[in-house]
């Protein structure tokens, strides 16, 4: 299983490195056959993909609202396929988000609420990820 954790250094020096200013970012997802959540998590999902999306990303819009913090998903959806390059490379979903700012995306993890509510939904639901920004 690949690491599905976002360090709070890493995103730290991102935000450092990205600096101010509109961020897209790329969320490249394989999802886990079933969920797995820690011992007693009560608001448990069905499906890995319940978990992602309606936990996830429902406590993530919940929380960033709270903040007043503006996002748009751009998309989520299923990967058809790779053409280049040929070799398998398989993801689930891709999900592209864009924020006024890194810093915008930092302030919502840093809540307890998205410790509590958000974050282990996404470890629940997330077998494998790539978590990519992106600017024009």
């Amino acid at each position: 299983m690949q690491d599905v954790e976002l360090p709070e250094h890493v995103l730290n020096e991102a935000v450092t490195r990205v600096g101010d200013g509109p961020v897209v970012m790329v969320n490249l997802l394989t999802f886990r056959d079933s969920p797995l959540y820690a011992d007693g998590f009560a608001d448990r999902k069905s499906s890995a993909r319940a978990a992602y999306y309606e936990g996830y990303a429902g406590a993530f819009g919940q929380i960033a609202a709270r903040l007043g913090i503006e996002y748009e998903l751009v998309h989520a959806g299923r990967q058809l396929l790779t053409l280049v390059p040929r070799e398998p490379e398989s993801w689930d979903d891709i999900v592209i988000v864009r924020y006024r700012s890194l810093a915008d995306l930092r302030r919502i993890t840093e809540t307890e609420d998205y410790a509590r509510h958000a974050a282990p939904h996404r470890l629940a639901a997330v077998a494998a990820w790539r978590f990519i920004a992106t600017r024009s």
